[in-house]
């Protein structure tokens, strides 16, 4: 059985590793490269942080601009809408 890099938390939709290997029942996965036996994993543990690291900055750039918008939202000016 073979430790797979994984460097996110949900875990439940991942069917491949990020060296490419196919996930079965018997893989294990986790986020310590201490942990990690897979030689593919190993070997491509640079390219790998990477592409993990370009798509954390463009998650909390997206919710940067989330949350900018949502100030935006709540600063604007509101209509009073009374009904009877």
């Amino acid at each position: 059985m073979t430790t797979h890099f994984a460097p996110f938390t949900d875990l439940d939709d991942l069917e491949q590793a990020p060296c490419g290997t196919w996930l079965g029942d018997s893989s294990d996965l986790s986020g310590d490269w201490g942990m990690v036996d897979c030689r593919l994993c190993q070997k491509r543990k640079s390219n790998i942080a990477k592409t993990a690291s370009a798509e954390e900055r463009a998650i909390v750039e997206q919710m940067g601009t989330m949350a900018a918008f949502m100030r935006a939202e709540d600063s604007a000016p509101k209509e009073n809408i009374c009904t009877p």
